[in-house]
């Protein structure tokens, strides 16, 4: 059995050990300050007599440190070293994350938690249930109360029929021990853990979510936040955003929401017109008539794909053949035809489009493609046009 210092002292960053066991890189020790991790969070770092630690797992009652080239043997001392940095922000991560959530499921009852994540680079917890920036604005705020109100954290072993588990977050079923860790932040946050953390809220400074965004389908929703210096830096860059885009919008930094709103709405009306005039000019088409084929043809300032591609199928249902572009920072064609008409789409618009360094594809009957840039837009039109002439006019004298 290994003597896990982590949990006794946290704060623990070097150790004195002897070796019990040796299984090839692995090393087995009688006590030690290495968190296998857990809970979302990753192991530990650091070093063993000077040689870097690699990983470090739980197997039972013995914790495992892979060691590479250690040279160890059974009896031998040792001396284990943390890497504290690494560890203290995992540690601020793991408490934060305590504090975040609690403030959240106390806001929404129904919230679930499904994942947790905690790595030196990013922190991170997934959800099910009802959230949105107004809650998580009231969460921060109120773990900002607990951070300054300097709540001592503490640990309780207690008893799996204790009536303290009640009150506590703690899913049973994943807890294999008899006795269970309890984690108290004050008053405000009580669950099952079985991790390492700081000992008062203060050592926090701050918690901030700067991303809140889809996890599907491992969950609803993924919060990431940070926490300590780490928020303090990341709330100023999005202070000094936030700030730009208010200028940017002619509004005062609280009116930045509405404003932005406002500027979506008007963008929506402006779609919705613009939608309408592609419509009509794709329906005000009027065909050239090729020894008694309809030829479609029209080059558009940045048509909708989507507009085009829909015209083009429409326009076709009849004998006809069609070439439509839209020339906006880059040019798309679109090359259809009756399946009764002999046009092989496919071929022409790979003629047209290669010749200026563009890609497409399709079958005889329809074929879209493009090229980067807008400055061959007229040539290829120009150019689809007349092959697609050429076809119509050599297939009516087959």
């Amino acid at each position: 059995m290994t003597a896990r210092l982590y949990l006794s002292d946290p704060y623990c960053q070097e150790f004195e050990a002897v070796v019990t066991e040796v299984r090839g890189d692995w090393l087995v020790l009688d006590r030690t300050a290495f968190y296998p991790g857990g809970g979302g969070q990753v192991a530990d770092a650091g070093t063993i007599s000077d040689l870097p630690v690699v990983e470090v797992r739980k197997e039972g009652d013995l914790i495992m440190h892979r060691v590479p080239g250690h040279g160890r043997s059974v009896g031998d001392a040792v001396i284990g070293k943390i890497d504290w940095a690494r560890r203290y922000e995992l540690m601020k991560g793991h408490t934060g994350e305590h504090l975040l959530f609690s403030q959240l499921s106390r806001l929404c009852p129904d919230l679930h938690l499904v994942k947790i994540s905690i790595t030196p680079e990013r922190k991170s917890l997934m959800v099910n249930g009802p959230l949105d920036w107004s809650v998580v604005a009231q969460a921060e705020r109120q773990a900002q109360e607990a951070i300054e109100s300097c709540l001592e954290i503490k640990e309780r072993i207690v008893s799996r029929d204790d009536p303290l588990l009640s009150e506590s977050r703690v899913k049973l079923e994943r807890i294999q021990e008899d006795d269970v860790r309890i984690i108290e932040i004050g008053d405000v946050d009580r669950a099952a853990c079985a991790g390492v953390h700081v000992h008062n809220t203060k050592e926090l400074g701050m918690i901030l979510v700067p991303s809140l965004t889809s996890a599907h389908p491992v969950a609803d929703l993924e919060v990431e936040f940070e926490v300590g210096d780490k928020a303090i830096r990341k709330a100023m860059d999005l202070s000094v955003a936030a700030l730009g885009a208010s200028d940017a919008l002619g509004s005062r930094p609280q009116d930045l929401i509405s404003a932005l709103e406002n500027l979506l709405r008007e963008n929506e009306r402006r779609k919705a017109t613009i939608k309408h005039y592609e419509m009509k000019a794709l329906a005000d088409l009027v065909p050239s008539n090729i020894q008694g084929t309809r030829l479609y043809s029209g080059l558009f300032e940045n048509m909708d794909k989507k507009a085009l591609i829909d015209a083009a199928n429409r326009l076709v249902k009849e004998p006809s053949v069609c070439v439509l572009g839209s020339a906006g920072d880059n040019f798309m064609l679109v090359i259809a035809c009756h399946p009764d008409i002999r046009v092989d789409c496919a071929s022409i618009l790979k003629r047209t489009l290669e010749m200026v360094g563009g890609k497409g594809g399709g079958k005889a009957t329809f074929a879209t493609g493009g090229v980067q840039g807008r400055d061959q837009a007229e040539r290829c039109m120009s150019n689809s046009i007349a092959e697609a002439i050429k076809e119509i006019e050599r297939n009516m004298h087959i």
